[in-house]
């Protein structure tokens, strides 16, 4: 009987001890990447993969005035390994079509894994092919729960063998097995007890470079402990070409290394994305896009520049072992002077063409308008969801500018969008807020409910572009929605707001995606302007598959500035 209850006492405690977070289902959740494939802003998700070999469910969302049309994805193993395996890396495992449809949704396909460690998703629309990395997890065991499992196998074997000994044989014969079994219930209670403390190896795919074999077996390589897998930040190097006005052309953006100059194909997804885009026009457009990775360290994206002149950019991104870089092109590019398709119900005098001196640039408001009015004609840039392309001309919005503590309405493809801030002071936490319709039904986008791209302190230059490139901040905030947490410190509401917060997942669960249409119509930012001045900021969130950006001019007065 008392080995009965030290055999219980030890299942309790093994059941109690926490678990290795090398097992944990986080490892192996959904992963959505946003890519712009010529013409189309898609979002593509991965689905988890629950069993090697396996399915991989493979859904492509499309946009509000996406085009129809076909798509091919494959499942391809890239990882090498010891033992040899066929398909051979870099052979295609699986394969399908994805007929997208004419209304916005989602589209799937099923695709077969028959391996962990690194792959690649391709997505072709038969003219380019993006090349998604990702990594297919392997349920791994680690030494301390191979001696529970063990010592708990052991004790349960020698049980029936002693009750045995001790009926049929002397009853000091049993003193063996029950001593065996003792101490097998011993390891099996020591090692979960001191599991939790051990160090974990380097964990592939986020420390490490991901491998079949360490992917398959982290603890079997034998890699040295260590805590630093820092990295250097990366250097950009871009080749746009001779670009002209209403003319599509290639983007190509090398990244490297730099401390090595070498190529650099690590990067992780962040916020739903590989490389994050930020492309600002001469009248203030603002494309928020996302580059297609053709091969090792290289990305690419048709963009088409709406007029000649000057366009900014900056990239964001994530390194293995770099954290989150945000890199600004210090050149940008120039595009001359071309043909340029006349918008409908916008005068080329709104800054579609050249603009004759005198006239004021698109998406600006003549000085001494009052607070809270907007530019008649002015354009905003969405991320070419709202016109189908991720390059396409972006939707015509006003520009609102908010004055000290002001609020401004606008209307945004058929939307009806309030802004109010607080007033904002230099060096002081500001409050943004926008209101999107009526109902909370604006859809997560890049993993956020809300994104806020803030560019500043702007001089009087007519080009905006020009001087968003000189600018000293370039930020980017998030905003998960209000009303969620009123019981936490810097969680509640905010004096007239309302609606539903994105929360974190929890237990390994995926965030909920763009298919999901529940949150809003609040969506807060929090944002500490370093310096006063004249500031550039677009709003963007999601609704009816339709991403809506909303340009906002706002002034930061000094500190104790009346």
């Amino acid at each position: 009987m008392s080995a009965v209850v030290v055999l219980m006492v030890g299942l309790l405690l093994f059941l109690c001890a926490p678990t290795v977070s090398a097992d944990a289902p986080a490892v192996g959740g959904d992963v959505s990447v946003a890519q712009t494939l010529g013409e189309r802003e898609l979002t593509v998700i991965l689905r988890r993969v629950v069993s090697v070999p396996g399915p991989l469910q493979v859904e492509v969302v499309t946009h509000a005035g996406t085009a129809a049309g076909k798509l091919t994805v494959a499942a391809i193993p890239v990882g090498v390994s010891r033992v040899a395996r066929t398909p051979a890396p870099g052979a295609v495992v699986s394969q399908a079509d994805l007929e997208l449809r004419n209304v916005p949704g989602d589209n799937a396909a099923a695709l077969r894994v028959d391996r962990p460690g690194p792959w690649e998703l391709t997505v072709s629309d038969g003219t380019r092919t993006a090349r998604i990395p990702f990594l297919v997890p392997a349920q791994t065991v680690s030494p301390p729960e191979r001696l529970v499992y063990g010592g708990f196998v052991v004790a349960g074997l020698l049980l029936p063998v002693a009750l045995v000994v001790a009926v049929r044989a002397r009853p000091v014969w049993a003193l063996l097995p029950v001593g065996g079994m003792i101490a097998g219930v011993a390891v099996a209670v020591t090692a979960a007890v001191l599991s939790a403390s051990l160090p974990l190896p380097p964990q592939p795919g986020v420390q490490l470079d991901p491998g079949v074999d360490d992917v398959s077996d982290p603890y079997a390589l034998g890699h040295p402990l260590s805590a630093d897998f820092s990295r250097p930040p990366v250097l950009l190097g871009l080749a746009a070409g001779t670009p002209v006005a209403g003319r599509s052309g290639t983007l190509r953006i090398d990244l490297s290394d730099s401390a090595t100059g070498a190529p650099v194909d690590d990067l992780v997804v962040h916020d739903d994305a590989l490389v994050h885009l930020l492309i600002v026009g001469p009248g203030g457009e603002l494309w928020h896009l996302h580059p297609i990775r053709t091969a090792s360290a290289r990305y690419e994206i048709d963009f088409t520049p709406t007029e000649p002149g000057h366009y900014a950019l900056g990239v964001e991104l994530a390194r293995r072992g770099g954290g989150v870089q945000s890199v600004r092109v210090t050149t940008g590019f120039t595009a001359g002077p071309g043909s340029i398709p006349a918008l409908s119900g916008v005068a080329p005098s709104a800054g579609r063409f050249p603009r004759p001196p005198g006239i004021p640039a698109p998406g600006t408001v003549a000085p001494g308008a009052p607070a809270g009015t907007a530019a008649p004609g002015a354009v905003a840039g969405v991320s070419g969801a709202a016109s189908g392309g991720g390059n396409e001309v972006p939707d015509i919005a006003p520009l609102l500018r908010l004055g000290s503590g002001g609020t401004a309405t606008t209307e945004v493809a058929g939307t009806s969008v309030q802004v109010r801030a607080t007033n904002p002071v230099a060096g002081v936490p500001a409050t943004v807020t926008a209101h999107f319709g009526d109902t909370p039904d604006l859809q997560p986008w890049l993993g956020m409910l809300g994104h806020m791209i803030v560019v500043g302190p702007l001089g009087p230059d007519s080009d905006i572009a020009a001087a968003a490139q000189s600018a000293p901040v370039w930020g980017h905030a998030h905003s998960m929605g209000s009303g969620a947490m009123p019981d936490m410190p810097g969680m509640g509401e905010a004096p007239g707001e309302s609606g539903r917060m994105l929360m974190q997942p929890t237990n390994g669960d995926s965030m909920p995606d763009e298919t999901v249409a529940a949150y809003g119509p609040d969506v807060p930012f929090t944002f500490t302007f370093p310096v006063p001045g004249h500031y550039r900021l677009w709003i963007q969130a999601e609704r009816h598959y339709t991403i809506l950006t909303v340009p906002v001019e706002v002034d930061v007065a000094a500190v104790g500035a009346s």
